[in-house]
């Protein structure tokens, strides 16, 4: 799956390139794999499930909107390993967690197992979900939207929102990533693609107000708040029938 993106000079002062159709979508799909494979390193790393929940004031907001709207059916897109899956799960939700990290679903599997949890996770390409239409009450999203491009990002909330049953609800948290140390270049929607040893091949873009109004557009209702660290809080519901 291509960016469909040129890229633009990098910090070094690398001349932009420009390239036909074709190279572009070569370049991308390296790019793209290149952020797969940097995650998969990353979790690769972690051999126990780290089974601490992390310090976010939010955390608590998720299953009181998913309770406020009856929901039985939630999808953990990008669940890592299973923080946010196990933290639902033991309230009742079923919950389906998928992530691109083989290492990170097995945590997830050996700490819903420690738990006792039903929890159907999966390795599956996030940007490439493959379920059938209006199979979730609800799809949450945790600091997910940041590695992918605007143009990925497109998909995968169109996506969301045709898994999403009639009334169902999104709900995702925005960091304000990339401000952080690290050498990088940037694609032409301002995705910084990282190339230094510790995060080769990682991808982050911050999402303005605008942006995420754009990516959610073809739900009913949108709202938005900051919290911990200037993050947005997101909830979206999908329009019923």
């Amino acid at each position: 799956m291509g960016f469909g993106t040129i890229l633009q000079a990098n910090e070094k002062g690398t001349e932009a390139i420009s390239q036909t159709e074709d190279a572009v979508s070569a370049v991308s799909e390296e790019i793209y794999e290149g952020n797969i494979q940097f995650w998969e390193r990353a979790w690769n790393m972690c051999k126990v499930p780290y089974t601490q929940l992390p310090s976010l004031t939010y955390i608590p907001r998720i299953p009181e909107a998913l309770t406020s709207k009856r929901v039985k059916r939630v999808l953990d897109l990008g669940c890592g390993s299973g923080w946010l899956s196990v933290y639902l799960a033991r309230q009742d939700f079923e919950v389906v967690g998928v992530d691109v990290s083989k290492q990170a679903i097995a945590l997830a599997e050996t700490w819903a197992l420690q738990e006792d949890l039903k929890i159907a996770f999966s390795v599956a390409d996030i940007a490439e979900l493959d379920f059938p239409a209006k199979s979730f009450d609800a799809v949450v999203a945790n600091s997910i939207f940041e590695h992918f491009p605007l143009q990925v990002a497109e998909k995968m909330a169109a996506k969301v929102h045709q898994i999403l049953a009639d009334d169902g609800i999104f709900i995702g948290c925005f960091d304000e990533v990339g401000g952080g140390p690290g050498e990088h270049y940037k694609l032409a929607d301002g995705t910084q693609v990282y190339t230094d040893k510790a995060r080769q091949g990682m991808l982050l873009r911050r999402y303005s107000q605008q942006e995420l109004q754009h990516l959610f557009k073809d739900f009913a209702s949108i709202t938005t708040d900051k919290v911990d660290a200037d993050s947005t809080f997101l909830v979206a519901m999908k329009k019923s029938a």
